[in-house]
């Protein structure tokens, strides 16, 4: 009787775990967005323009929603172009049905000495073909722009705390207040470019780090790119 119970509670488990399985398959696999393509040479994403130092891409869909993405990305090339002596590179990836691009432009303005990095991401159901706002990103990783905001905070904290630890400044000669604003980013949820990679969330982030205390030496451009899941 015993055993009878055992294997009635082992089987009910093992139908649950693959019911389980099955649904989180579901959820996150790949959309099939082969019916969307515009040019069946050519995968979701291509490079419109490709060299050495330039990867421009294109969205390969013909729909009002991404002609007008792909037209904003050719915006953001052409302005950025005119001050980017290292050019531009991008990646994307679709979680589900998720498609994730994010551009990266080395830009110098003519008043600098040293490159700026601006940063673009879109983000785009494909099923719904539509552009997903930054907070609709969030609520799919169960994320409200509070806990975000408290997230940053505490990250850029950290930086502080270490800079403060190694030298590059005093708390009496900066302290955390005027570190923010020195990064321009007194409002946290400002200027975030979140990118989906296989379904976790990703922030790319750039702030001010060239000050009086050579932060430049501390800070690379990893520090911009924040694994948030």
């Amino acid at each position: 009787m015993i055993k009878d119970k055992k294997i009635i509670i082992i089987s009910l488990l093992i139908v649950l775990l693959s019911a389980g399985l099955l649904i989180y398959y579901i959820i996150n696999r790949d959309y099939d967005y082969s019916k969307l393509l515009d040019n069946k040479k050519y995968d979701i994403i291509y490079d419109k323009i490709s060299t050495d130092k330039e990867r421009v891409p294109a969205i390969n869909i013909k729909n009002a929603v991404i002609d007008n993405i792909n037209q904003e990305i050719d915006s953001f090339y052409e302005y950025y172009s005119l001050f980017s002596p290292d050019g531009f590179r991008y990646n994307y990836n679709v979680s589900g049905k998720i498609l994730s691009i994010i551009i990266t432009a080395y830009v110098v303005h003519p008043e600098s000495t040293h490159y700026d990095i601006i940063y673009k991401s879109f983000n785009i159901d494909l099923k719904e073909l539509k552009q997903l706002t930054d907070k609709e990103i969030l609520s799919r990783f169960n994320i409200t722009e509070e806990k975000m905001e408290y997230y940053l905070y505490n990250k850029f904290l950290n930086y502080y705390t270490d800079l403060v630890n190694n030298n590059y400044f005093t708390e009496e000669q900066c302290d955390f207040a005027t570190f923010l604003e020195s990064k321009n980013v007194e409002e946290l949820l400002e200027d975030n470019h979140y990118y989906i990679n296989n379904n976790h969330l990703e922030l790319y982030k750039y702030f001010n780090i060239f000050t009086d205390y050579q932060e430049e030496n501390y800070f690379n451009e990893k520090s911009f790119h924040f694994i948030v899941t």
